[in-house]
């Protein structure tokens, strides 16, 4: 690969449209900015600390209104300018958002795109050579997670005869110690959750809590973008095309007829992590978001984009929670509603408790709302590792809820679809680790993560969506 001569350019900002941001899962983040400086190959070594801080758990109903996609300035369609484009690598090189890139299958090209790894020590202060989810074969370029940094080969890291990435401890790409990421002391009433999670096996120990906001990278600070070419079979299946089920909604798209998509869900379906959320680099959007995109680009239609997602609801009848939303989802006379609950349910609620929840959810949008076409989305999983009170793990009915999504899906629904995440998310962790794909280190997706989910609505929904 082409050796790139060490150098700095300033690019001219974009106007940047700011979110209007209020504590934690409820900072509003429609609107997307851009600016930056872009750095090709730093050779200083970055910073091992850790970010304290970070924001308050909250909820509030009304912010999720302001994440109708209509409203945006259209910076997702690669208008968000992180670099020039004689900065690229080569075509391939991904220096910006790029929803096309961004949405292309990780099972079906033989090129993966800026696929995310987390870079931190281990217990003996080694940092293991990164396995990605294909060995490489040729690596097209190495950047920081918000694009900006090109690292270089043989500077900052280096390809091993297996295919992994092996770290170069004198180069620039920072790395996470030990220490800064598992402290041997947790404090539930020092720390509040703030900084640390007290960690799920009860011994004692905390975790970090990295959590990205405007003035914070969060985890993605130590998180690397890969793009790359490999060979071999895909660890995650190819999502079933249930297209069929969807056949009103394509037959008004083929007819270039704007459609209503309502979203309604948990704090991921409201955008958490996503960098656009917060409106920092590489501003990659929620993956409802992505999805609604891509519609509109596909078929060259409008689409309304009404996100009902309130961060920390669930699926039963509380304030905020499905069951009570859904009458909401109705109103607005959608065409799709996206229902996705489970992340907030899976700690707690038992499976045939949230199955119900589900089942009311999507037998009153089928009475309600007949000719919408409805996509149930399977949640990822939350760190195992990690607890909001020790000795407590996140990660409970998750895996199981994907079961009885199925079985639903089967046996119980008219035409809704089931998009199964939560399996393509076991099957990526065949290869890849939970800080991957983590935006806090306990349960919010990334920007790669929120990738995953779009893919995997997207096969669902269209069968194979590009060519």
């Amino acid at each position: 690969m082409k050796r790139i001569i060490v150098f700095v350019i300033t690019v001219c900002l974009f106007t940047a449209i700011c979110a209007n941001l209020t504590a934690c899962d409820n900072v509003l983040g429609e609107t997307e900015g851009s600016s930056s400086t872009t750095t090709i190959v730093s050779t200083t070594k970055g910073s091992t600390g850790t970010s304290n801080k970070n924001s308050s758990v909250g909820n509030n109903e009304n912010n999720s209104n302001n994440q109708n996609n209509n409203s945006n300035n259209d910076n997702e369609e690669n208008n968000s300018v992180n670099g020039d484009d004689h900065n690229q690598v080569n075509e391939l090189d991904l220096i910006r958002y790029d929803l096309q890139k961004f949405v292309y299958p990780i099972w079906k090209s033989d090129v993966c795109f800026a696929e995310a790894s987390f870079v931190r020590e281990n217990a003996d202060g080694v940092v293991e050579p990164l396995r990605l989810l294909y060995p490489i074969k040729s690596i097209v370029s190495v950047r920081s997670a918000d694009l900006k940094t090109l690292y270089k080969e043989g500077v900052d890291y280096n390809i091993t005869s297996d295919g992994n990435i092996e770290i170069i401890r004198t180069g620039s790409i920072p790395v996470l110690s030990y220490s800064d990421y598992h402290f041997p002391n947790y404090s539930a009433v020092a720390d509040k959750l703030k900084t640390k999670f007290p960690a799920a096996d009860n011994s004692g120990w905390g975790y970090i809590r990295a959590e990205i906001d405007t003035n914070n990278p969060g985890m993605s600070r130590w998180t690397i973008a890969v793009t790359y070419e490999h060979e071999g079979e895909s660890v995650v299946n190819v999502p079933a095309d249930k297209s069929a089920k969807f056949s009103k909604l394509i037959t008004k798209l083929e007819s270039g007829e704007d459609i209503t998509v309502v979203s309604m869900g948990d704090s991921i379906t409201y955008g958490w992590s996503s960098s656009s959320l917060v409106d920092i680099a590489p501003f990659s959007p929620s993956y409802n978001r992505m999805v609604c995109k891509f519609i509109e680009k596909k078929y060259n239609v409008d689409v309304t984009h009404k996100n009902i997602a309130v961060s920390g609801s669930a699926s039963g009848a509380g304030e905020n929670g499905g069951l009570t939303k859904v009458n909401a989802a109705c109103e607005a006379s959608p065409d799709l509603v996206i229902v996705a609950y489970g992340m907030n349910d899976g700690t707690s609620v038992e499976p045939a408790t949230y199955i119900n929840n589900i089942n009311t959810i999507v037998s009153t949008i089928e009475q309600r709302c007949p000719d919408a076409c409805i996509v149930v989305v399977g949640t990822c999983l939350p760190n195992a590792e990690v607890g909001y009170s020790a000795g407590v793990t996140l990660l409970r009915h998750h895996i199981t809820y994907a079961e009885y999504l199925a079985e639903a899906e089967k046996n119980t629904w008219g035409n809704a679809a089931f998009a199964d995440v939560t399996t393509a998310n076991v099957e990526l962790f065949e290869r890849k680790v939970y800080q991957d794909v983590a935006g806090s280190n306990s349960n919010h997706p990334n920007d790669y993560m929120h990738r995953i989910y779009a893919q995997v609505v997207l096969q669902t929904m269209f069968g194979d969506y590009v060519d």
